[in-house]
């Protein structure tokens, strides 16, 4: 039999606390040494997620409705059939959040949006309709909102279908949603009626029970297009603007901003392309004539486009220069007298190389240039 190996502890030497207190001082100023750690541009907002949706779009609002006298029978034994409100386009956004923040806090890319719930089938019905959006909204001073911009269309889950319920969190990514500072971030839907199935819309199950939030809707056949302006005196028993307090719209966002954000959305900057010189100079070869005018070629892209250009040589050494107000988005020949040194050197080596500087609103920008005698 094999026996293993026999572990023996060895006592460590005792460490002096002043010897302690130095080794600390020595790492923190190391730490301070190091380079500070880059800082992401993403935030969120919106609903926390903490509970489940256990509300929906369809019967859990607060419009008045309307009730319908039909025979009895057993879907309606009293002889009464409530619709809670059309089943039409609607728009749902939280005003007031009793855990977190409604507004968007930046201006800059809704990244991702992530929706907490399902939509429910109809019992013997058809499928739902699953196709969702998100939109931007912007807060209105009367208390109402304009829909600026809406996302491309997403699925929801359908509630049972893969396990899907009212705690399932779907995340989407919107392309280029822009967000403005103060804006809220609202799900879309397109109502989704069938007659008897969804006589009052899907049952978008994506609400939950908070007191003291807040959650705004509005409902309007064609009426949650891009433009619209939200007010909350449009109001009816079955449709328009409703306040439902005590109801949250589970919906968190992802926002980036800086160089986390396109730079399509104001306040971003990701995938922009290159700030252009206000002048540009390109490579040439430029002929002298007999009077020592050299006409070079420059290109300008702002305007009024007044500057200076200067030919220089090696150790800095001017050997001509000249002001100019050049016509913008055109290639203009500027035309600059050198010097007689440049001239003989020209003669004798067939070519020289100088720089040519050209200085406009405080950029400069420089090329090599070729000068010879044709």
């Amino acid at each position: 039999m094999t026996r293993s190996p026999t572990r023996t502890a060895t006592a460590l030497p005792r460490t002096s606390p002043a010897l302690i207190a130095a080794l600390a001082l020595a790492v923190a100023g190391l730490l301070l040494l190091l380079p500070p750690a880059s800082r992401a541009d993403v935030k969120t907002f919106g609903s926390p997620l903490t509970g489940a949706a256990t509300l929906d779009t369809a019967e859990d609002l607060d419009y008045q409705g309307t009730d319908t006298q039909v025979p009895p029978s057993p879907e309606a034994p009293n002889g009464v059939v409530h619709t809670y409100h059309f089943g039409a386009d609607a728009v749902l956004w939280n005003d007031t959040l009793v855990d977190g923040t409604a507004r968007s806090p930046e201006t800059g890319q809704a990244l991702k949006v992530s929706l907490e719930g399902c939509a429910v089938p109809a019992p013997n019905g058809p499928p739902p309709l699953t196709q969702i959006h998100f939109q931007d909204l912007t807060p209105q001073p009367n208390g109402g909102a304009k829909i600026n911009i809406t996302s491309q269309a997403f699925d929801i889950p359908i509630c049972g279908a893969g396990g899907a319920s009212g705690s399932t969190v779907s995340t989407y990514e919107p392309i280029n949603l822009c967000v403005s500072a103060g804006d809220y971030v609202a799900f879309n839907e397109e109502g989704g009626f069938v007659e008897h199935s969804y006589q009052s819309g899907v049952r978008y199950q994506v609400l939950g029970q908070a007191p003291g939030s807040k959650t705004d809707s509005f409902i309007r056949g064609g009426g949650t297009n891009n433009g619209t302006l939200i007010s909350p005196l449009d109001t009816s028993s079955m449709d328009g603007f409703v306040a439902n307090a005590g109801k949250e719209l589970m919906l968190r966002v992802t926002l980036g901003t800086g160089n986390d954000a396109t730079h399509i959305c104001p306040g971003g900057n990701k995938g922009a392309p290159p700030v252009l010189a206000p002048i540009r100079v390109s490579p040439q070869t430029v002929g002298v004539n007999h009077s020592r005018i050299v006409a070079v070629a420059l290109f300008c892209r702002v305007s009024p486009c007044n500057g200076v250009a200067t030919i220089t040589g090696a150790g800095g050494r001017t050997y001509g220069r000249k002001g100019f107000v050049l016509t913008p988005n055109k290639t203009a020949h500027l035309p600059i007298r050198i010097s007689n040194k440049l001239v003989k050197m020209i003669r004798r080596n067939h070519v020289a190389t100088p720089t040519l500087t050209a200085e406009v609103a405080g950029a400069k920008v420089s090329q090599k240039i070729n000068l010879k005698i044709f």
